[in-house]
């Protein structure tokens, strides 16, 4: 062998380098996702529960518009 090819041959440390300096950008990526993932799912609990106010509120609503209804309906005469 010559000595120019194990020159260009990486060694375990630059081999290791790599590995964990792959690793650690991997991380950083996988952390940024993460929290954008969460923050999403922040979101997404938020906009449930006013839903579901909301949707409360109109149940509540109706039930006062149909005892409305039903009080109109038993004070007008039977023709």
């Amino acid at each position: 062998m010559a000595s120019g090819d194990l020159t260009t041959k990486p060694t375990i440390e630059t081999v290791l380098e790599r590995i964990a300096a792959f690793e650690q950008r991997f991380d950083q990526k996988f952390d940024a996702f993460r929290e954008s993932v969460e923050q999403r799912l922040d979101e997404i609990e938020k906009l449930t529960v006013k839903t579901r106010g909301d949707m409360l509120d109109l149940r509540m609503e109706f039930r006062e518009l149909r005892g409305q209804i039903k009080e109109r309906l038993l004070e007008q005469p039977v023709r």
